[in-house]
């Protein structure tokens, strides 16, 4: 595995699309970014002390499940971490929101930015470890140095990331159904009402099924599968 750790680039994830020619499993970490992008071109507060950090597998026809399955192993590590913190069950606060991010309690832990690259895809993760200052986020987000106490080691923890991603990525198909089983089991949305950011309509979340659709009920009782879906949490 090779990494490459810069004191400040513009975006890790966009460091990888410049360039000519992509590695599986090359992975490059920023102290600080620039332009740090969550979903659908939201701004993600890149301040030092956060793992942020890309790396790019190849696509191998995994890819409407790279970005859930990212979730699903980003998840588990920060779930090992904040149990080793704590005596009582305070890990079960841990969730997955869908479509790409990880919340503690109600706030921000971590995001994830898969995008297409030819046949490659980059990972691309920010997640908010020793940093704890979020800007304008500030009563939104939090970080594992806030949740434990600890500090942690970046390099570290982006390594057992994208090891434990790489173990497992290849048999995915294999082990999909009992990482959708963990992503409800572990889901933020699970019971919340949302509404449609275009239509403004009402509907409750259900679940993410099988293919990795968001499964939401409409006032009318009318069940809806969507693999995209704009909302805000009510």
């Amino acid at each position: 595995m090779e990494i490459k750790t810069f004191d400040v680039l513009d975006s890790t994830n966009e460091y990888l699309k410049n360039k000519e020619k992509l590695e599986e499993y090359e992975v490059v970490i920023a102290k600080t970014q620039t332009n740090g992008r969550g979903k659908r071109g939201s701004v993600w507060i890149s301040n030092e002390g956060a793992a942020l950090f890309s790396f790019v597998i190849d696509s191998i026809g995994y890819d409407d499940k790279v970005t859930i399955y990212t979730g699903f192993i980003v998840r588990n590590i920060l779930h090992k971490l904040i149990k080793k913190a704590f005596t009582e069950n305070v890990e079960n606060y841990l969730k997955f929101k869908w479509p790409n991010d990880i919340y503690y309690k109600d706030k921000k832990l971590c995001g994830i930015l898969c995008e297409k690259v030819g046949e490659k895809i980059i990972v691309g993760i920010g997640i908010n470890v020793n940093n704890n200052d979020f800007g304008i986020f500030n009563e939104r987000a939090t970080s594992l140095n806030i949740v434990t106490g600890e500090k942690y080691e970046i390099e570290k923890l982006v390594r057992e990331v994208v090891i434990e991603f790489k173990e497992h990525y290849r048999n995915l198909n294999s082990k999909w159904n009992s990482i959708i089983e963990d992503i409800n089991e572990n889901s933020y949305l699970v019971g919340k009402k949302i509404m449609l950011k275009q239509s403004k309509e009402y509907r409750k979340f259900i679940e993410i099924d099988i293919d990795g659709n968001i499964v939401t009920l409409s006032q009318e009782d009318k069940t809806y599968k969507e693999n995209s879906l704009e909302f805000e949490i009510l």
